[in-house]
């Protein structure tokens, strides 16, 4: 799931990373070499006590998602545990911003975590060399035939190994309240749409009593950089060519201008999409049924999946111009090279992209990234009509939704959410913000 926390530390932080750490390391036997080179190639070393092995503690963090999600979670690791008699993960679950400053805490101290769950604050470690390189166990123990190896591509930052293993997929769809549809007597929205067919739509939908909106066609829910980014490449725009490492980003083009100016006009210039006030009176998102359509991610299904009064459907995202771009996400699992205990971590990761896709797939909150699994999953009882090609057409179409830099955290958060938030607020236009955007984040991206 997408983020948009901040990445800070704390006193406060160092202490509870102490707590949680600082007593477990160095428990139970240790074993593998604790390095990436030739870790796959070496037998696992788990010591022995009177001719029986030892159990193995391996310290995980990873971040919350909310209760449905969660709880997924903890039953993943529990299975684990209970199928592996010698290894015991144990899981701190945090909120996101506290999850990356509890890890970089951990990997300064001497129990550091063994293993975490992977989002782009991370590519700072893999820059100090703390990430264990995979590819050794990659080679050794997966058949990639079951793999689009190619989706995985984003993840071999050095554009040979991998660093984190893909568990899952995530990607943006359009939801649609079928209630408010028919009531205004609309044909739903189909796969052949068009941004143009959206705005159309949008504004029937709409609904004013006097000089207040009480339904909004949509919503700014593609207001974050990954989503007007989408429109942009739609255009044939793109922020760079290669997302490792880009020296400098454009982002004042034609096609990203094209893109911003349509969102800030769905609140501005044609009403169908509320602004920061309109959308805090109307008291609540899609689910307080006064949204007709949004465009949100999958992992969305984890809540709308559960909504009894709540009548809805999807479809994949509209096309620009017939050219249709989608962004996707990859979750999945990561070892520390300062692990003491590299076999049985990737015991844990090696568990996760093959034994559990299956269960992964049954479960349809994440798309699984074994096609076999998902070959064998069948289509849910609560899914609507749309939900197989908006949820899986995209490996077509699809293009990462990250940019991998050591310093692109920090771009996110000083720059371009504060710039988005005026846009959005309509004190800056987009030509201005565009401008501000590409000269403040360059200079970020070119600080050594």
């Amino acid at each position: 799931m997408k983020q948009r926390g901040k990445w800070a530390f704390g006193l406060v932080a160092a202490v509870m990373m102490f707590t949680l750490y600082g007593c477990s390391g160095g428990e139970g036997n240790k074993s593998g070499t604790g390095g990436s080179e030739g870790a796959a190639g070496n037998e696992s070393k788990t010591a022995s006590n009177g001719g029986e092995k030892e159990k193995v503690s391996l310290n995980f963090i990873r971040w919350s998602n909310g209760p449905a999600l969660d709880n997924e979670e903890k039953d993943k690791v529990k299975r684990f545990n209970d199928s592996h008699p010698n290894i015991q993960v144990n899981m701190t679950m945090l909120p996101w911003d506290e999850t990356f400053k509890k890890i970089e805490l951990s990997l300064a101290s001497n129990s550091p975590v063994d293993l975490f769950y992977w989002d782009v604050p991370a590519y700072a470690w893999y820059k100090k060399g703390l990430m264990q390189n995979l590819q050794p166990y990659f080679d050794r123990d997966l058949n990639m035939s079951d793999y689009d190896e190619k989706l995985f591509a984003p993840f071999k930052f050095d554009g040979q190994n991998m660093y984190v293993a893909p568990e899952n997929y995530q990607t943006l769809v359009l939801y649609y309240n079928k209630d408010l549809f028919d009531k205004a007597n609309v044909a739903y929205p189909t796969a052949d749409w068009n941004w143009t067919d959206f705005l159309d739509t949008a504004k029937k939908l709409t609904i004013k009593q006097g000089d207040k909106t009480t339904q909004f066609g949509t919503t700014m829910s593609l207001g974050a950089w990954w989503g007007w980014m989408a429109l942009s490449q739609e255009q044939g725009g793109s922020l760079t060519d290669n997302i490792h490492d880009p020296q400098k980003l454009s982002f004042n083009t034609p096609q990203t201008k094209n893109a911003l100016q349509f969102l800030q006009d769905l609140i501005y210039k044609h009403g169908v999409a509320p602004d920061a006030a309109q959308a805090s009176a109307l008291g609540g998102d899609f689910m307080s049924g006064k949204i007709a359509m949004y465009v949100g991610g999958d992992w969305d299904l984890g809540t709308l999946k559960g909504t009894k009064d709540l009548h809805w459907d999807m479809t994949p995202m509209p096309k620009w111009d017939g050219q249709r771009v989608v962004p996707y996400w990859m979750g999945g699992y990561a070892m520390t090279s300062k692990t003491k205990h590299p076999d049985e971590a990737w015991e844990f990761i090696k568990w996760t992209m093959t034994d559990n896709q299956e269960t992964l797939s049954k479960q349809q909150s994440w798309i699984p990234v074994s096609k076999s699994a998902l070959e064998k999953a069948n289509v849910p009882a609560w899914a609507p009509k749309g939900y197989e090609e908006a949820r899986f057409a995209w490996k077509e179409y699809g293009t990462i939704g990250d940019i991998y830099h050591l310093r692109w955290r920090e771009a996110q958060d000083k720059v371009i959410a504060p710039i988005d938030d005026q846009i959005f607020a309509n004190k800056m236009t987009v030509d201005e913000g565009l401008k501000q955007m590409e000269q403040q984040v360059n200079e970020i991206l070119a600080k050594p």
